[in-house]
């Protein structure tokens, strides 16, 4: 049985990650759905954000990866490439976690306290120098903006 790789480019799986960005800011910035609600887009689209990254950064150095949303799988094929990805392995274990609470309903509620969690790991990773200057080298090449600064403020 083959396995399904990724067939988008790294660009255009940088140019998704970042429309999860902007909503992820939006929602997160001026909330104006029902907490439960909200916290279970703004963790999905982290989640999706930090795989696209992921998947983007491995596919631009050459390699391929396979159809699959496990963050901590994709963090360790990074670091193969770039021993620096160590310096995620939390924030990537930590927004995994996540995935089951998003995906079925028998599972935990997010609450505030996860949900300040998700976004200092979201903001580690968008800031972590491998993927800033891919994000920039991308929205540059291709002329499109990117939330400059991931930056958080507690939900309280």
């Amino acid at each position: 049985m083959s396995k399904s790789l990724v067939t988008e480019t790294a660009d255009m799986l940088c140019y998704k990650a970042e429309k999860d960005i902007m909503t992820v800011d939006t929602l997160y910035t001026k909330p104006k759905y029902p907490e439960d609600v909200m916290y279970d887009i703004i963790c999905f689209h982290a989640t999706q954000a930090v795989e696209k990254f992921l998947k983007s950064f491995i596919i631009s150095n050459g390699k391929t990866v396979e159809k699959i949303h496990d963050l901590d799988v994709l963090q360790k094929a990074a670091m193969e490439i770039d021993n620096l990805f160590a310096n995620i392995i939390k924030d990537c274990l930590l927004l995994n976690e996540f995935v089951p609470d998003i995906k079925y309903s028998e599972q935990e509620p997010i609450t505030k306290q996860n949900i300040n969690q998700a976004m200092k790991s979201l903001e580690n990773i968008c800031n972590f120098p491998p993927i800033k200057a891919m994000r920039d080298s991308f929205s540059k090449k291709h002329s499109y903006e990117i939330v400059d600064e991931i930056t958080i403020k507690r939900v309280t």
